[in-house]
Formats: C-alpha cells, structure tokens, sequence
C-alpha cells in the first residue's frame, strides 16, 4: 500500500472550508445468498484492457472559431494544475487564449475566484468540483454576462448558466463506483468486509460510495460494508487514526475502500504501527503517480484509470460544441476512457511520461484534433 497525494474529488473542496461532521454506519445482516463471483468477475473484466479510443466519436460541426478566451478557477492541489496544464495545450489546438485565477483556501475562496474570472470578460469560465450551490449568485451573474460555465467533478444536473455537469459527474462516477465493486466481489471471492473512508457532505463523493455500496450488495448480498466518515481537516491527521481505530473494532475487515486518495495520507505508516498493514487491500478512485508506482511494484490494491489529461481536452471540447452551436448533450453522454488498474495490467496503462498520471489513450491529442477538424 502506498501513499495517495490527490484526486479529482477533492478539487475545490478543501477550499470550501464546509464544517463537516463525522459519523459511521454499518450493514450487517445475512441472507444466505450465495455471491455472484462470476458474474462481479465478468464484469470487472469489461475493464482490464487498455482503452484505445476517446469513446467520445462524434466530430465537430466545423472548425471552432480561434479567438476565444477561457478562464479556469484552479484549485489548490496537484491534479488541478496538471488538468489545467492539459487543457492550456488544447487551448493552443484551438487558438484560444487560455488563464488560470488561482483560488485560495478560505471560505470565500471560490466566489472571490469566480467574482475575479467573470471581471475579466472571457468568452467561458470552467470550474471543477466547487459545489454549484456555492456559486449561485456568481453563475447567474456570468448568464446575465453572456458567459456560459462548464463543470467537471461535481454531483448532479446543471443550473441555468451551466451547460455541463458531464464530465466526472454522476454517471461517470456511479460506474467508477461499481467497477471498484465488481472488482472487490471478485478478488475476494464473495467474502468482503468492507470499510469505506469518505466525506458525506460532499455529493460527489457520495455517488461514488453509493454506487459502490449498491453494485456490493446486489453481487455479494453478505459482503459486508461500513462508511466511516471523515472531515477535510482529518486529513494525514485523524483520518489515520480513524483506519486503525476502524480495523481494530473488526478485525474481519479485509477492504478499505477510499472515496479519494488524499484519505490515504498517513495511513500506511499509521497501520504498520499497529501491526495492520496486511488486514486489508486498498481500493478507490483515482490513482495518483505515487499508486501507479506502488502497482507497479507489486501493491495488490484496486484503483480506477483517470485520466487527468482527457478530461481537460473534454473540457474544451464542450465548450467548442456549445460556440459551435453543436449538440453538447452528445457529448456528455460519452464516458472518459478508463480502466480497472491493478499489479497484473498496470504495464498496460498507457501513463504521462512527463507526470506520472493515468493518460489512458496514447494518440488522444490526435484523435481530439481530427474531432475538431484540426
């Protein structure tokens, strides 16, 4: 098990600064059903491949006009910087100028940022995974403006004044959810104790701890699965703690699954000290370098292929499709390519040279471009 640093979960979050609370419940009832192994197996098979394609097929209309101006509100933490740095790439495909406002850590952080971007007059501002309820005053502040906003990594259906949630939104993540599942079921041979690490006040995460809760017991009726909640701040701090405290409760837990990598922070050196660190495999979302490596170096833990730089070119093409008058629902309804990652496939992963990250499809710029009529 290795150290997490980040995923996508987590952008915008921290700089929330929400008051959360900590709680954890529990399923534990019997049935006597008999697990669908093969079933959790055949499913979880659909993903070992590599992608070889965007999934996303359908072109442009035309050529996007150049010219556009684009700002994203980025997020404190690593991943955000490296989707950003994707998308000022597919920015220069477009021959669109391309700006970051940096958002800060307080309480305020994300409407002084939003306020801040639409000030500055672009053509379109994209923000990732702030809450839309957060910004409901500056959204209809960019709709009243002309200004349309696109979201990544958010839960739910957009507003008026955004034109997607899509991308690394409820679908997406529901089937994240059940991959990590299926996977478990199958690895475990239908016998999983299950405790999960989340943050329930933050929609996104929830999708994905649903969804995982439901594919387990619909494949596994007796697995077992617990969330045990945690807050921003526990982060590296009490969240490590709460894992052992967690594990020593029951020692028949064999899977701690992570809504986000940054839950992970502290845990491994947490569990070898109190001699727990071969109770359980890792699962989540999210992989980042750090987890590719550990796989690589023969870790058994289970994590989703995302693909950081996809998502930003997603970004702008949505956002070339809404200026071209083009259907954008088309494009929601396309998943990011993505894949089961595991020791055993791990040096099939296409991943970036230059970051580390999950890249997923080795000619993706290539095939963005042929898309956009570049």
């Amino acid at each position: 098990m290795k150290t997490i640093t980040w995923t996508k979960a987590l952008a915008g979050i921290a700089a929330a600064s929400l008051v959360l609370t900590g709680c954890s419940s529990s399923e534990d009832t019997t049935t006597g059903e008999a697990a669908d192994v093969t079933g959790a197996q055949a499913f979880a098979d659909q993903y070992e491949a590599a992608p070889t394609d965007l999934v996303l097929t359908t072109p442009l209309s035309k050529a996007p006009d150049e010219g556009k101006y684009v700002i994203s509100i980025e997020t404190p933490q690593p991943i955000s910087s490296a989707k950003n740095d994707a998308i000022q790439k597919a920015a220069d495909v477009l021959g669109w100028r391309y700006q970051r406002v940096l958002m800060g850590t307080d309480a305020e952080a994300a409407p002084k940022a939003m306020d801040q971007a639409i000030a500055l007059k672009p053509d379109a501002i994209h923000i990732s995974g702030t809450p839309l309820t957060m910004l409901t005053k500056q959204i209809a502040s960019a709709e009243a403006a002309g200004i349309p906003v696109v979201a990544d990594s958010i839960a739910g259906e957009p507003v008026p004044g955004v034109i997607s949630t899509a991308l690394d939104g409820d679908a997406q993540v529901q089937e994240w959810g059940k991959m990590v599942a299926s996977q478990v079921v199958a690895d475990s041979n239908g016998e999983a104790n299950v405790a999960i690490f989340s943050i329930t006040d933050y929609s996104i995460l929830n999708v994905f701890t649903d969804a995982f809760t439901a594919q387990l017991e619909s494949q596994c009726p007796d697995c077992k699965v617990q969330l045990v909640n945690q807050q921003v701040t526990d982060l590296g701090t009490k969240t490590p703690q709460s894992v052992v405290s967690t594990l020593q409760r029951d020692p028949t837990i064999n899977y701690a699954v992570f809504s986000f990598g940054d839950l992970v922070l502290g845990v491994d050196a947490a569990l070898r000290g109190a001699s727990l660190q071969d109770q359980v495999t890792f699962a989540g979302q999210t992989p980042t370098p750090d987890n590719l490596q550990s796989l690589k170096d023969g870790d058994n833990s289970v994590w989703v292929g995302f693909p950081v730089q996809i998502l930003g070119w997603r970004v702008l093409d949505t956002l070339a499709r809404q200026f071209n008058g083009d259907d954008v629902a088309e494009a929601d309804a396309a998943f990011m390519p993505t894949q089961l990652l595991n020791k055993d496939n791990i040096d099939t992963a296409v991943l970036d040279e230059e970051t580390g990250y999950y890249v997923g499809v080795a000619d993706y710029q290539d095939q963005f471009k042929t898309l956009w009529k570049k």
